[in-house]
């Protein structure tokens, strides 16, 4: 029996073992596809095997070595791109660049832009992914897209909210494009926590006119929840797995499609049970409203407690003068608190300041009710929201504060 030959990284670049695959990247406004990220696989000529883009570049042991392969990914993949680019110019490609392989001889981009001349594809086309956190050196870094800029490339920060990914570099290198990775897509529709930390990257771009893209897409709650966040742009098994060259020009729509549809019930959904519970939240204001004003003799601490003890959704309860100063204790419910998290989260004191917070300012600039959007409670360290109300049509009436549970 014959022994299969080893396959070394540098057979695999000189005979070009190299495949490129094309995942789709899509616009919901747009309800298209804009275009495909290259993703490169090796080849086992010998056994037929298919080598994984990890353990691809794992082969590598030098820089050296990395950076001709980095270049060969590219090459095939502007190569394999080039008959789908004439037959439509607007589509774009996405390209990755191992920002390990940066240096001052490699920051100018001029192979890559030889290449795209070669295989007529626009620059203006073509989007120059990296992970910054793998740079070495930041000057070289900031040359580099700066150079991406001249020559008309577009730009995407790839992995943004995972690993060593620095945010202080968004404004800085001014991406074109800022790809939230999966790791705080997934199941975000349920994940409190990934859900803020998405929504102040999803700011952060808007202010710095930069383009959030979702990548890791694989689930219709995960999509519909980042579009009611404000995404446009997806990119995930749920639209579309990598695929051959032959395959990109099928229709891709068909998800797209079914996630606008859906989208539009959903927000229906959505609106009207915000309205059912803000209801609900108010019938529950009005109650313990109700019961301080028809027991002004009686402590508005043990009518806060007892309305708590009959209303297990109820986290907190609290009462503030004009002035946003807390005026009760803070009654909570005692099997909502976090007992190992005590250092933390405190309910907070009788001469407490509230006058800078949401739930007392809307309330003092003239509205008569507010509902706050979830936060984690700084008395409870729970998912809640705070609603607020004056007990009274009196211009310095109090103001009662309760939280109520979202889990």
């Amino acid at each position: 029996m014959l022994n299969t030959p080893t396959l070394s990284i540098h057979e695999i670049i000189e005979r070009n073992c190299l495949a490129t695959m094309f995942q789709p990247i899509i616009s919901m406004s747009r309800k298209s596809v804009l275009g495909y990220e290259a993703l490169t696989r090796g080849l086992n000529p010998y056994t037929e095997q298919v080598i994984s883009p990890i353990n691809l570049f794992a082969m590598c042991n030098d820089v050296a070595t990395l950076t001709k392969l980095d270049r060969a990914c590219r090459r095939n993949a502007f190569k394999t791109f080039a008959p789908i680019s004439r037959k439509n110019r607007s589509l774009i490609l996405s390209v990755n660049i191992d920002a390990a392989v940066l240096g001052k001889n490699t920051q100018s981009l001029g192979i890559t832009g030889e290449m795209v001349k070669e295989f007529d594809i626009p620059f203006s086309n073509v989007v120059i992914e990296i992970i910054e956190s793998k740079a070495g050196s930041e000057e070289v870094l900031y040359n580099f897209t700066e150079n991406c800029r001249k020559i008309g490339f577009l730009i995407a920060l790839d992995d943004i909210g995972t690993g060593h990914s620095n945010l202080d570099r968004i404004p800085a290198l001014k991406p074109d494009i800022i790809k939230i990775d999966r790791s705080l897509i997934k199941d975000i529709d349920s994940k409190f926590h990934n859900l803020e930390v998405t929504r102040s990257l999803i700011n952060l771009a808007e202010r710095t006119g930069t383009l959030p893209l979702a990548e890791g897409i694989e689930t219709t709650q995960e999509a519909l929840t980042l579009m009611q966040m404000g995404i446009d742009v997806f990119q995930g098994f749920y639209f579309g797995k990598p695929m051959c060259a032959e395959n990109v020009q099928k229709d891709h729509t068909a998800p797209i499609k079914a996630l606008s549809s859906r989208f539009k019930i959903h927000t229906m959904e959505r609106l009207a049970v915000k309205k059912r519970l803000e209801n609900s939240y108010k019938k529950l204001a009005k109650e313990l409203k109700t019961l301080i004003s028809s027991t002004p003799t009686e402590s508005p601490d043990a009518i806060l407690t007892s309305f708590i003890d009959e209303n297990s959704s109820i986290e907190c309860a609290y009462i503030l003068d004009a002035n946003g100063k807390q005026i009760s204790q803070t009654s909570c419910n005692p099997f909502r608190l976090r007992e190992n998290r005590r250092l933390i989260y405190q309910p907070a004191p009788k001469g407490a300041d509230h006058s800078l917070k949401e739930y007392y300012l809307t309330i003092k600039s003239g509205e008569k009710w507010h509902t706050t959007t979830p936060y984690i409670s700084l008395a409870s360290g729970n998912t809640c929201i705070t609603i607020s109300s004056k007990l009274n049509c009196d211009k310095n009436s109090p103001i009662l504060c309760i939280d109520i549970s979202t889990i």
